[in-house]
Order: structure tokens, then sequence, then C-alpha cells
């Protein structure tokens, strides 16, 4: 998820004025409207898709605040509040409310932001707003991590977010495969002091709870060498160890079927980990090896 790891944004250096919406969409001069975009220091993107907080319903349009650019409001203007004709515009929105808007316009000399709800469809709006969430959450437990340091919050984003978003591409990701992977999730994470290590573990796997993603299956296994056995016997031991965030079982049942479970976060993970364990499987047990593996559907 891209907002795990946000990007800095420019500061603004430019003039500041007060503002408030005028009918139409445009703003005008009102302290109240306006007071806190005069100590913004980071700014959102025209196009941006932002999560807002709707703090006043008018007639005419809702302020809100940009919940991820520090003192931040915009206005979005009744015609930007959806896409039909609007009798009663508190029908449609309500104070308290959390929302995603798009970033319309940037006017920095008046210190305006115009936003829209219409341009955010039902599914963009659950996402977005879920991915917020999940950002504030994986901060919380990165808080929990720093103060056993006695750390901030964003000095422990640099050691241990930056890192895991480096290896996982976002913190969730990460968070979910130490969830079950444990320690083993936390091998050869570049950047990564080993002294937080078993603090991620312990933190992690107290708050984070992922409902896995597994295949499962049953393995036959047969082999006409004369040391078939022992060949046998190293293949299972040997190839899970290939997977990568996944976590494969293997269990005997007799007469050389073998119950097997690959778990993961994700089904694409724990389908490339079973493909994984399957090319090095048949390469343990040769030419003279037979396996097959029937899947059970769930």
């Amino acid at each position: 998820m891209p907002f795990d790891n946000p990007r800095p944004r420019p500061a603004f250096h430019g003039p500041r004025r007060d503002f408030a919406p005028r009918p139409g969409g445009s703003a005008s001069a009102s302290p109240a409207a306006n007071s806190r975009n005069k100590n913004v220091k980071q700014w959102p993107q025209v196009g941006e898709i932002v999560v807002v907080n709707v703090d006043k319903v008018l007639d005419y349009g809702v302020f809100c605040s940009l919940l991820e650019y520090s003192g931040a409001t915009g206005f979005v203007h009744i015609s930007q509040v959806a896409s039909s004709w609007i009798k009663n515009i508190r029908n449609y929105v309500k104070e308290g409310q959390m929302r995603a808007a798009v970033v319309q316009k940037i006017d920095f000399e008046k210190l305006q932001i115009d936003l829209s709800l219409t341009k955010v469809g039902e599914r963009q709006q659950r996402l977005r707003i879920e991915e917020y969430k999940q950002l504030k959450r994986n901060q919380k437990l990165i808080e929990q991590m720093a103060k056993t340091q006695n750390k901030t919050m964003e000095q422990g984003w640099k050691e241990i977010a930056d890192p895991l978003a480096n290896s996982y591409e976002t913190v969730s990701s990460a968070f979910e495969a130490i969830s079950i992977e444990g320690k083993s999730a936390l091998d050869n994470i570049e950047g990564l002091d080993p002294k937080w290590i078993p603090i991620i573990v312990d933190v992690v796997q107290k708050n984070v709870k992922v409902q896995e993603k597994a295949i499962r299956g049953t393995i036959t296994l047969m082999s006409t060498a004369p040391n078939g056995v022992e060949i046998i016997k190293q293949a299972l031991l040997e190839s899970p160890k290939s997977a990568k965030n996944a976590v494969i079982s293997i269990t005997y049942l007799g007469a050389g079927k073998y119950k097997l479970k690959v778990a993961s976060f994700d089904f694409k993970i724990a389908e490339r980990a079973l493909s994984e364990m399957q090319e090095k499987m048949k390469k343990l047990i040769g030419p003279q090896g037979t396996y097959a593996l029937a899947r059970v559907e769930e």
C-alpha cells in the first residue's frame, strides 16, 4: 500500500491569506476557515485522493480537515458533494464523517484547497479509507516498538518501518509475514538493526492477527532407488526451506502419502511458495522417484 511509507512533500513558502468558500466553489477571505492553513508545512498534490474529516456542513458546501496533512483545511462546494441534484446537503454528508476526496485545485496565494467527493467512486472510498486506517494502526505499533528504546514514532518509523517497507513493499505486508512466520520473516532485512528484531516480533505477534490463506493437498512420494527412504526423507526436510513468506507443513499419512499445507497472508505468495517447493522436491527425489500432488479445494 503506498501510504504505508508516505513520501515527503515540499513545504510551502508562498504568501499566505485567509480564505473561505463562496458560491461557485471558490474561496474568499474568512479567518475561521483559513487560520489553520497558515501553519501548513506539507501540502497535497492536485489529483491526489486524500482522507478527510467533515468538520462543518453548510448549505453551500463542506469544510474538511485533511487528516494526513497537519493543519490543512479544504472545502467541497455543494456541486462536488454528489453527482445528482441536492435538495438537502445533509442527506449526503454529515459532520464527523470520514471520507475520501480528490484534490481539485490548490491556490497557494489564497491558501485555498478545493476538494471533490464526486470524483471518488465507492470502491476507491473504501480502499483509501482502509489504507489510511491501516497506516494509523501501523504507526501505533511502530510507536510501541520505539518507546522500548526511548525513541519517538518518527525515529522508529525510519529505523524499523523504512527497512521493512523496502523488503516487503509495504509495512502492512511485513507485519503480516511476521505474524505468520515470526523471527524468520526478518532474516536478511537490509538496514534493520538486529536489536529491533525481538521487539518487532513481540509487538506484531501480540497485535496483528492475519487470516491466513492456505493451499492444502495430498502429496504422493515414491522412489525406486536403493536408498529411496533416505532420498524421500531429505526431500521432505529440505524442499519446504525454499519457501519465502510462507509456512509449509507436511504430515505423514501412510503408504507414501503426505498431508500438505502451504500458508501465507496472500494466495499469490502461497502459490509461489508451493511452486518453489515442488520444483526442489522433484530435483531431490531424482529420476528414480515420482511426485504427485492432489490439491484439496476449499
